[in-house]
C-alpha cells in the first residue's frame, strides 16, 4: 500500500513539475526576448538622434550655400569679389602680382 502511495506521488509530483519547468523555461526565454527587443530600441533611438542631428546639419548647409548662391544672382558687388578671389580676374585695365609662398 505504501509502494502504491509512494507511486502515486511520485507521478503527482511529475504531472505537477513538469508543466512548472516548462513555465519557468518559458519565462526565461521570453524576458531573454524582451531583454533583447529594449535593447535594440535603446540603439534605434541612439542612431535616430545622429542621424536626426546630422539632417539639421545638413539643412543649415544647404541653407547657407542657398543663400551663397542667391547673393552670387543678385549682388553684382559681391560676384566681382568672389571672381577676383576665387578665380583670379581682373579687369582689363589692371595688373596683377602673383606671389608664391
Amino acid at each position: 500500500m505504501l509502494s502504491k502511495l509512494t507511486r502515486l506521488l511520485n507521478r503527482t509530483s511529475l504531472w505537477f513539475t513538469m508543466p512548472v519547468l516548462v513555465l519557468v523555461l518559458l519565462i526565461i526565454f521570453f524576458s531573454g526576448l524582451v531583454i533583447r527587443t529594449y535593447n535594440e530600441l535603446k540603439n534605434f533611438q541612439m542612431r535616430e538622434s545622429r542621424l536626426e542631428l546630422r539632417l539639421l546639419e545638413a539643412e543649415s548647409e544647404f541653407k547657407r550655400k542657398e543663400a551663397y548662391f542667391k547673393r552670387l544672382l543678385e549682388d553684382d558687388e559681391f560676384l566681382e569679389r568672389v571672381a577676383r578671389q576665387r578665380l583670379g580676374y581682373a579687369r582689363p585695365d589692371e595688373l596683377l602680382f602673383r606671389f608664391n609662398d
